[in-house]
């Protein structure tokens, strides 16, 4: 049918584009089911319809006329039967060089689609009127040459004047590559001319190569390619034919090729692969050491065919005990390896393939203790300038020696990783004569100081200063670019902390602990932050570094702190505490009753919180620092909130923002606008609330701080719900949680959660809400957030009592209690006993309501909590039940 032809074309044309046929139909306004049944031959195509798929698909003129007129071929009556497909089996040819296809292949379904549609688009010629060709790249091992052999044998019908195959030995161990002069005399002998007919030099060869192909429909493979020099002189001149070239290098000079990057296979597709090459029955479906297997084997085809031989030649040898052996990542290479096959000399042949330059950097690159680097990583790595690195890493990149997921950011494929480490352990240096390890060190050391200028909210003097300016450094103008470069990099530091070469210096790790202690508590990686200060601290313990000491324990005392661990927080701030008296530290010791004082608000002490802030904030004033005394008032204020005098609260926090607006200090001056809308929120102002929050936006938003308009977005939101708005709630919550993801702030992403779970529940819709109290309650968890999971559990206890009863909702009180406790939080203490009497009253259980009330009133009342009212009401009458 004429049909079934134009629905091959219009197929081809899609999968060049790399669409699927719901992208086409999102493009093209054709639905996907008509563009299915098009492309089945099942309809005949409207000329509307295809003028609309040729310009979403941004055909060119010869393309979209070859499409229009194969749709009016097909609304003619058919005439013959449609020829038979290209997988249909080949039809006679004069010569097929191809190597045999192996049985050993899974996968790449779309790619070779893509080659088969150019194969089907190679008689008609390129857009130009060129020669089609497709140079298949990828890293060694990945199975290019296998994807090209396949295509070629399915493609065979297509060139019925023959098949030619040629190695190029761009890598082949212990073989020079073929130069083109070499190559070309093959060819021509394959293509029947007599060896004495063949010119000397390249350019006559060439020619004659090219007229021997003229107005025929060939296929040619040239495997394994070096370089675009050796392939260009093996190319046609004049359509009909498809060359088919593969090479571990991106051939970027050749324009006119269609590229395809040959990726590892994915988990199905390599597991896949894994059973058939070990042969039936000898690893169980579903096994759960399969998954594990391929990827020890990074989803590489050569390596999983080389396990898979393994495990079929090797009867006893059970996949538990390979996958064991290939754990270990020191002997991991050894143990892929046959008789003539190894992932080890493949990448040993591409390395061979790079200048001087980029062997240094391959093998520097293997001390890498991170994940993945930049350029500027590398040229400090190097001793070079990041734009000399650049080029560098780009090579190493087109040569498949690197694989790049983001813009900019590179990393080794796995097994080929552990061949750079390979290298670089036998290079044997001493720890202490490593320069690139030390100006690597030196690199993070500066650029992380440079960062946590923008970041820090307070003042550390006395603090060693940084190394010298790298020969390689971004420039970080502003908290934004800070923020981003902590993102990227702070893996890759404490990573750099745990290597043996950081292990040597003291110095460095408590450096890096200082200034990434204000970042790690900021995106809520205190896990990660507790594990740095404690290392710091240890570190300056051990190496007499007092000061070193004190201010890391106080820096881990604030990770302890944000996951609500407020007893080892207190221990540490008192601990840091002695040694900075003992020091004469006057700054530190105020950081540390600053902090102190935090706790002890926390923890209910409302009159010790308060006398720790007043003698914090002497000392700050004393020193001139005005950062700490702002913070410090800031705290003062909500210990005078917390305590009932809501009005001197809203005076000190006035003190501070204008303490921030004398320093110039916007973010401060947006942060005490925010604490000041919700003291006023909580005494009933919402009015004055409202418009102080929309102030802190503005700064947020001239700032670009996404973060601190989420936090401005959840006020506003919980001044919507006080005043009953619950869906403007909800729909502010909503923001809110939208840009906490968006800059990655899992903390701010649970707070929102909460917030719109609340307005849900007030809409009525308590299947959602219990949802996002769920969702809150699983980032309070990863974080460690002990005071976050305590009100998550709270509000799910609420909910569920409403919505499932107080059976179901009493153990959610219960756990809430105990946390609270644990973290010595009184007010979340009572609310939980609050709730836990509610529930226990329902039930029957008269008893343990009247105990768990009592106690909640008697620290309502210790708390000055506007809840005192309302449970000491319930607690009289329930006392007064059970006096008759």
């Amino acid at each position: 049918m004429a049909g079934s032809a134009f629905g091959e074309l219009l197929r081809d044309c899609r999968l060049l584009a790399g669409w699927t046929q719901d992208e086409l139909a999102d493009r093209s306004g054709v639905s996907a089911h008509s563009i299915s049944v098009l492309e089945a031959g099942r309809r005949r195509p409207r000329l509307s319809s295809v003028a609309r798929l040729a310009d979403a698909l941004d055909l060119d003129p010869f393309r979209r006329e070859q499409l229009i007129s194969a749709a009016r071929t097909a609304q003619a009556p058919a005439r013959s039967a449609a020829p038979p497909k290209a997988e249909e089996g080949p039809r006679t040819s004069s010569l097929c060089q191809l190597p045999y296809d192996t049985r050993l292949f899974t996968g790449r379904a779309r790619e070779l689609d893509q080659l088969l549609a150019l194969a089907r688009s190679a008689p008609a010629g390129s857009a130009a009127g060129m020669v089609v060709i497709s140079a298949i790249d990828g890293m060694g091992g990945v199975g290019k040459s296998a994807l090209a052999v396949r295509a070629a044998h399915r493609a065979r019908a297509h060139f019925p004047d023959g098949q030619l195959f040629v190695d190029l030995h761009g890598h082949t161990a212990g073989t020079a590559p073929l130069t083109a002069n070499e190559a070309l005399d093959w060819l021509l002998r394959s293509l029947g001319v007599p060896p004495h007919q063949i010119p000397n030099d390249l350019s006559t060869r060439a020619t004659l190569y090219r007229e021997r192909l003229a107005d025929t429909r060939t296929l040619i493979v040239l495997d394994n390619a070096a370089s675009a020099a050796q392939v260009r002189p093996l190319l046609p001149g004049t359509p009909g034919c498809l060359v088919l070239i593969t090479s571990r290098k991106r051939l970027t000079s050749l324009d006119d090729a269609h590229t395809l990057t040959v990726d590892v296979l994915p988990v199905a597709d390599a597991v896949a692969l894994l059973h058939e090459g070990a042969g039936a029955g000898r690893v169980p479906a579903g096994h759960p050491a399969a998954a594990e297997l391929v990827g020890l084997c990074g989803n590489l085809p050569l390596a999983i065919r080389i396990a898979a031989a393994r495990l079929r030649h090797s009867r006893s040898l059970r996949i538990e005990s390979l996958v064991e052996q290939l754990r270990d990542q020191h002997q991991r290479l050894d143990h892929l390896a046959d008789e003539d096959r190894s992932p080890a000399a493949v990448f040993g042949t591409s390395f061979a393939a790079l200048t001087g330059p980029e062997q240094d950097l391959f093998r520097l690159l293997g001390r890498f203790p991170g994940q993945d680097f930049d350029a500027y990583a590398a040229g400090n790595l190097l001793g070079t300038d990041h734009l000399t690195a650049e080029r560098l890493l780009e090579s190493l990149l087109d040569h498949n020696l690197l694989v790049q997921r983001d813009p900019g950011r590179y990393r080794f494929h796995d097994l080929i990783g552990l061949y750079a480490r390979t290298m670089a352990e036998h290079q044997d240096v001493e720890a202490e004569h490593d320069l690139p390890l030390q100006r690597l060190a030196d690199y993070y050391q500066h650029t992380a100081a440079q960062a946590n200028q923008h970041l820090a909210r307070r003042n550390r003097p006395g603090r060693p200063a940084a190394p010298e300016a790298p020969a390689a450094v971004p420039v970080l103008a502003d908290r934004a670019d800070a923020l981003a470069w902590m993102r990227t990099e702070h893996q890759n530091i404490l990573a750099f902390v745990g290597h043996p070469a950081a292990a040597a210096r003291a110095s460095l790790t408590i450096a890096l602990s200082m200034d990434l202690a204000a970042f790690l508590l900021l995106d809520g990686r205190w896990a990660q932050a507790a594990s740095l200060h404690q290392s710091a601290a240890t570190a300056a313990a051990q190496d007499g570094d007092r000061l070193g000491e004190a201010d890391a324990l106080c820096d881990l005392g604030r990770a302890r702190h944000a996951t609500g661990d407020y007893g080892a927080a207190s221990h540490l701030y008192e601990q840091a505490l002695l040694i900075h008296q003992e020091l004469g530290d006057r700054h530190g010791q105020a950081n540390d009753l600053h902090e102190l004082g935090r706790i002890r608000l926390l923890t209910g002490e409302t009159q010790e919180a308060g006398y720790l802030h007043e003698r914090a904030l002497e000392i700050f004033r004393a020193l001139g620092d005005h950062l700490g005394e702002a913070r410090t008032l800031c705290d003062l204020g909500r210990t005078r909130h917390s305590s009932g005098d809501s009005s001197a609260a809203v005076d000190l926090t006035r003190q501070v923002l204008a303490i921030y607006r004398t320093l110039g200090d916007r973010r401060g001056e947006a942060a005490a606008l925010h604490d000041l809308a919700y003291i006023l929120d909580e005494m009933g102002d919402r009015t004055s609330a409202g418009e102080l929050y929309g102030q802190a936006m503005t700064i947020y938003r001239d700032l670009g701080s996404a973060q601190g308009l989420a936090n401005v977005l959840r006020g506003l939101g919980r001044v919507r719900h006080a005043l009953g708005d619950h869906q403007g709630s909800a729909d502010l919550h909503q923001q809110s949680l939208d840009a906490c993801r968006e800059v990655g702030s899992r903390q701010g992403e649970a707070d929102s959660l909460r917030g719109l779970g609340r307005a849900h529940q007030a809409l009525g819709d308590h299947r959602a809400a219990a949802d996002l109290y769920q969702q809150a309650l699983t980032i309070y968890r990863d974080l460690g957030s002990r005071p976050g999971e305590t009100i998550a559990l709270l509000e799910l206890g609420t909910l569920t009592s409403s919505t499932d009863g107080p059976r179901a909702a009493l153990p959610l009180y219960q756990q809430a209690l105990q946390l609270a406790r644990g973290a010595r939080n009184p007010l979340d203490e009572a609310k939980a006993l609050d709730g836990a009497a509610r529930c226990a009253l329902a039930l029957g259980d008269h008893e343990e309501a009247l105990t768990g009330l009592r106690q909640a009133v008697a620290l309502y009342r210790r708390l000055g909590s506007p809840a005192t009212a309302d449970a000491a009401s319930r607690l009289a009458t329930l006392e007064g039940a059970a006096g008759n």
